[in-house]
């Protein structure tokens, strides 16, 4: 594999046409994406309302995760920063007051004081806090914390205020304050005692990652510092958790050899496994990690596709064993057995739009045809199951069952999270700006 990772601009292969690329997901952002979600602007109390049913067409609650109003900060962010660029003819006053009224409910609403927490995990329409999990109290997740540092991040570039940086970096240590104690808060799937999770390694090296990118945009004084514990947490990923004779990342590792049989140690979330290749390829690049990491990632991507996809309907699998079948093992009580015997075999939105982005950033990075052809078989199915049929609505169906079917169904919260899709295509028409 090719370790120049200078993305090609004048790429030759005809199959592939950069510029189409690039107006296929702009143009579908600005009139698809971004209207729906337009409108689901809190005017009144500031911030986004998310609880739609699967097709977006009913709104069914007013109540307001803060998981989701961090991702939505992110992104409304990021796509004004890209409009700045000239890649879209949008009403950026109309955005930067959404931006800063999500901004703003967070800041004031779901911060939480010195010792009860980080941030909220729900509060209702105007803010008010409400308990996720009657008696849990509002700190349940440190996700969400991640969530919003990302989103306050992102905002901070666009803003180039520095204080707001400040003020995520300030949450970024609250909550490591608390990971550090061995208080780890991971709702909507609290992690059983005695195994270790890839999804918290995987989310801190994003998290990191987003704070340099940030910081390294403001100069601030902790740039270095973020890019160093991003690569920590990225070595920590390929160390524990990666298995060098399948080239698959595994979801659950546990602590004691006695549970290798356990159900949560012998699944695997091929999406979810994809996704966090294109974290970690951001983060080898920036820091000059060792060259072989390329390898392995494009080989886990590659493993990961194949295992997860679907012989007879197409589409990648939710949950699979290592043979691409519902995952089997010796039950141990963890939450996920649950959501794995349910919904193993579901095709959900996100998945999809994490596999395009990582296998055209794979494509265009390693000059590899092998990537062109996951990405092209992966936008074949996605753009023919997932786009709402009422294109009036718009956005896309999130979940499917297995012969792609739309399903209502919750799928880890029970929200409309305006998050994966746009992220992934904001970040493809990046990659494919000339």
């Amino acid at each position: 594999m090719s370790t120049d990772t200078t993305i090609d601009q004048t790429h030759g292969n005809l199959r592939f046409d950069k510029k189409k690329e690039f107006e296929f997901y702009r143009d579908l952002l600005q009139n698809d994406f971004f209207r729906f979600w337009k409108k689901a602007i809190d005017h009144e109390h500031g911030g986004i309302y998310t609880c739609w049913t699967n097709d977006g067409s009913t709104r069914v609650s007013t109540d307001k995760y803060i998981w989701s109003q961090g991702r939505s900060l992110y992104i409304f962010s990021k796509y004004i920063r890209l409009l700045d660029k000239g890649c879209f003819t949008d009403d950026r006053s109309f955005l930067m007051a959404a931006a800063e009224g999500i901004y703003q409910f967070i800041h004031k609403h779901a911060i939480l004081p010195e010792g009860e927490g980080v941030c909220a995990f729900l509060t209702e329409g105007d803010g008010k806090l409400k308990e996720s999990i009657p008696g849990k109290g509002y700190y349940t997740s440190f996700y969400v914390d991640t969530f919003v540092i990302a989103g306050f991040a992102e905002y901070a570039a666009l803003t180039k205020k520095s204080r707001i940086l400040d003020e995520a970096f300030e949450l970024y240590d609250r909550m490591q304050d608390y990971l550090n104690r061995g208080e780890i808060y991971s709702e909507p799937y609290q992690i059983t005692p005695g195994f270790k999770a890839h999804g918290i390694p995987m989310i801190l090296s994003n998290t990191a990652f987003v704070l340099y990118e940030s910081a390294k945009k403001l100069g601030h004084p902790r740039c270095e510092q973020s890019l160093r514990e991003a690569k920590g947490y990225s070595e920590e990923i390929f160390d524990q958790f990666y298995d060098p004779k399948t080239h698959l990342i595994r979801e659950t590792v546990p602590l004691s050899s006695a549970d290798e049989d356990a159900m949560i140690v012998n699944f695997y979330k091929p999406g979810h496994i994809i996704e966090d290749m294109w974290f970690q390829l951001e983060i080898v690049e920036a820091s000059g990690m060792d060259s072989a990491y390329y390898q392995k990632i494009g080989d886990i991507v590659e493993a990961s596709y194949q295992l997860g996809w679907d012989p007879i309907y197409g589409g990648i699998l939710r949950e699979v064993d290592i043979n691409g079948k519902k995952p089997d093992g010796r039950r141990v009580g963890d939450p996920l057995e649950r959501l794995i015997d349910q919904s193993w075999n579901s095709k959900l939105w996100w998945v999809h739009s994490e596999t395009l982005y990582t296998t055209l950033l794979c494509y265009l990075k390693f000059k590899e045809e092998r990537f062109l052809d996951l990405y092209e078989q992966c936008k074949a199915y996605s753009f023919k199951v997932f786009p709402n049929p009422n294109q009036e609505i718009g956005e896309w169906i999130q979940i499917l069952d297995q012969d792609n079917k739309p399903m209502e169904k919750v799928v880890g919260l029970p929200v409309k999270d305006p998050y994966h899709i746009i992220r992934n295509f904001l970040k493809i028409v990046e990659i494919c700006m000339e």
